[in-house]
């Protein structure tokens, strides 16, 4: 095959992943969060019973404190006032302070799921060596990624499968379209 066949074909494979991946990617953050706008587990934890918790406010009132940035200035400093009632390790809390989006449902899981079953699926259908077990190994890493968000408490199960469950099929879609066009 041809150097200028191969590269029109990487370009067109990685058109369609940009496409599908950020389009997904976009809808979820976009639309889909800001629509249903439900709080992740750790504001309404950090909330507490009627506003009374460390957050010292309602998950809602948290929520319309402003953009992302000011939300996570808010909550870096709560999380530093509060040391000794959110018993954190400090990569956790960095990771709560940044993470103030809403949570339904989970990006991360969408970009693992995504990524995770399109280059498997491209893989299988275009690789036939030995090597091709190595592909399996994203199975695993998507699911942790999937497993980890939970443990983090910044997504729950359901906002996980759904935003796992989304990449899966733009996943397989990119990779339907990506073949369609390989091997016409």
């Amino acid at each position: 095959m041809p150097l200028t066949q191969k590269i029109k074909e990487t370009v067109t494979v990685l058109s369609i992943t940009t496409i599908l991946a950020g389009g997904g990617a976009l809808l979820n953050e976009h639309i889909i969060k800001t629509q249903l706008q439900i709080p992740r587990p750790n504001i309404i934890w950090l909330a507490g019973e009627e506003g009374k918790g460390p957050l010292g406010m309602s998950a809602d009132a948290f929520y319309i404190q402003g953009d992302k940035e000011v939300r996570r200035t808010m909550l870096a400093q709560v999380l530093t006032q509060h040391a000794e009632t959110t018993p954190l390790t400090p990569l956790i809390k960095k990771h709560w302070a940044h993470e103030t989006g809403y949570s339904f449902p989970s990006g991360h899981s969408f970009s693992a799921m995504f990524f995770a079953s399109f280059l498997l699926m491209l893989g299988a259908s275009l690789i036939s060596s030995k090597r091709y077990w190595l592909l399996y190994s994203l199975l695993p890493w998507a699911l942790a990624v999937c497993i980890s968000r939970p443990l983090l408490g910044v997504h729950t199960p359901m906002d996980v499968v759904i935003g796992g469950f989304q990449g899966l099929v733009l996943g397989i879609l990119a990779w339907l379209i990506s073949i369609k066009l390989i091997l016409r």
